[in-house]
């Protein structure tokens, strides 16, 4: 299957998720672990289409989801920053633009190794905060902690 890049853009508009998960992790210096993840999800049919995206950038892998829906995913910062490329030179149309510039900044800000450290950590929550998540409430627990501590 050939990919183009406006192909590329439309389908990660509708289906693609831009994710910054922040995990307690008692060996890191901040506490907490920062984990960016690039992820599409398709129901097993569509398989194929996983595989191609796969291809198409040379990295991240194809796994089971849950059930009968699988996920092409990239957490390694390296293909990460090949997906920002990407991305910066095709923008997305939607609102999902909007979440993509805040995980690029996240993922700067960890090149920088500001995640490591609690004031980078409190921008970083501040900044997932504002993305399209369901999980604010565990974001505001950690920020909570962090300012007491």
């Amino acid at each position: 299957m050939e990919l183009s890049p406006d192909w590329v853009v439309g389908f990660t508009d509708g289906e693609g998720c831009f994710f910054i998960g922040i995990q307690k992790h008692p060996e890191m210096s901040s506490g907490y672990q920062v984990l960016p993840e690039f992820t599409i999800v398709q129901h097993e049919r569509d398989i194929q289409i996983l595989y191609a995206l796969k291809e198409y950038f040379k990295c991240g892998v194809v796994r089971r989801n849950h059930g009968d829906r699988f996920a092409y995913r990239i957490r390694e910062l390296k293909s990460l920053k090949r997906i920002v490329e990407f991305f910066e030179k095709h923008p997305l149309k939607t609102r999902k633009n909007v979440d993509f510039r805040k995980f690029r900044r996240v993922l700067m800000m960890m090149e920088q190794d500001k995640h490591l450290t609690k004031d980078g950590l409190l921008e970083i929550l501040h900044i997932v905060s504002e993305m399209n998540t369901g999980n604010r409430p565990a974001l505001e627990k950690i920020i909570k902690v962090l300012r007491i501590g």
